[in-house]
């Protein structure tokens, strides 16, 4: 038995089934399977200049307006989260590992109770998974995107 690597799957299933046949009579198949998908689309360019989704606010933001971080081989060459959303997330994340690091000296101590540990753990996520809005929100008002939150301002 061949080993066939994941993304060939279907590709050789295509080509048994019809291992007979001329390539010309199954590429109608084939043709689906190569081609690219589509992804989500995170910039744009209007009068305005040059609007990135950040993926740290879920919000459409001016790059003129506010900061991002330069990254090669982008198609804006562009980070895809303002500096801001880029420094927010990282604190998030090491204050998330931190604490939950904690959580054995907490129980050790006495200080926590076994049993309470996955309900510490759901708060803390939920703490590293909010968002911290920008107190200026500069993203086009008129551009609905289902990626785009609701924030109270």
């Amino acid at each position: 038995m061949t080993t066939i690597k994941k993304g060939y799957i279907e590709v050789y299933e295509i080509l048994i089934a019809n291992k007979d046949k001329k390539i010309k009579s199954i590429l109608d198949q084939l043709i689906p399977i190569f081609e690219s998908k589509q992804r989500d689309k995170n910039h744009f360019e209007d009068d305005d200049g040059l609007h990135v989704f950040c993926y740290y606010h879920k919000v459409w933001e001016l790059t003129s307006q506010v900061e991002y971080g330069k990254k090669v081989n982008t198609a804006t060459g562009l980070n895809s989260m303002c500096k801001v959303g880029t420094n927010q997330w990282t604190k998030q994340q090491r204050e998330f590992k931190r604490d939950k690091a904690e959580l054995l000296t907490l129980v050790a101590n006495g200080e926590l109770a076994i049993e309470n540990i996955n309900s510490k753990i759901e708060e803390l996520e939920e703490v590293k998974d909010s968002i911290v809005p920008l107190f200026e929100h500069h993203h086009n008002e008129a551009l609905q995107d289902p990626r785009q939150l609701e924030i109270d301002e």
